[in-house]
């Protein structure tokens, strides 16, 4: 419907449409609409912190001058690990991972693999340094899977057994900053 007075001319059905339309949206843009059966329905989503996918993670500027302190750059630490232990290709090879430990790097790093098949394993633990790296290894449940081990400078293997698919491997570290590289590899 348009309606002319004088020189202007004002489209009501129109601008009622766009007047509905905007605030549809507008309101489609605060967020969840409050039932009105609620107090607080939609004042606690208002007020509530915005959460972030991704945090930014905090490092330890210390943990900068520990790294100056490992027997060998970072970066060769993959290169090394193939070497110091079984490493893909390996006959029963199953995983390798690698890295470095140090008081504000990383005292404890626990890793489960939920792949693994029931049944019998060697580790092989290499670490060099002047600290400790002492190994452990549990089945999901938490029951032990075997005995660890501790590793000072040296190359130690150690046998894992579980009665079902999945293993924790535990690494606590103390002292000096070190390097380590753990494989395992199927044995039965």
């Amino acid at each position: 419907m348009t309606a002319t007075t004088g020189t202007t001319t004002v489209r009501t059905a129109g601008s009622l449409a766009a007047v509905v339309l905007t605030a549809v949206a507008l309101s489609a843009c605060v967020g969840p609409g409050d039932d009105g059966g609620e107090a607080g329905g939609s004042a606690a989503s208002a007020t509530a912190a915005p959460t972030s996918a991704s945090p930014t993670p905090t490092i330890d500027p210390r943990a900068d001058e520990e790294e100056a302190q490992l027997p060998l750059p970072a970066d060769e630490i993959a290169k090394w690990a193939a070497e110091a232990v079984p490493a893909a290709g390996s006959p029963g090879h199953r995983t390798t991972s690698s890295g470095w430990m140090s008081e504000h790097s990383a005292q404890q790093l626990t890793s489960t693999n939920t792949t693994l098949e029931a049944g019998s394993y060697q580790l092989q633990l290499a670490c060099r340094g002047e600290g400790t790296i002492t190994a452990s290894v549990t089945t999901v449940d938490g029951a032990s899977a075997g005995e660890g081990t501790v590793c000072s400078n040296a190359t130690i293997a150690f046998d894992a057994t579980i009665p079902e698919q999945g293993l924790v491997t535990t690494l606590v570290h103390d002292g000096a900053p070190s390097i380590y590289a753990l494989s395992v590899v199927r044995v039965d």
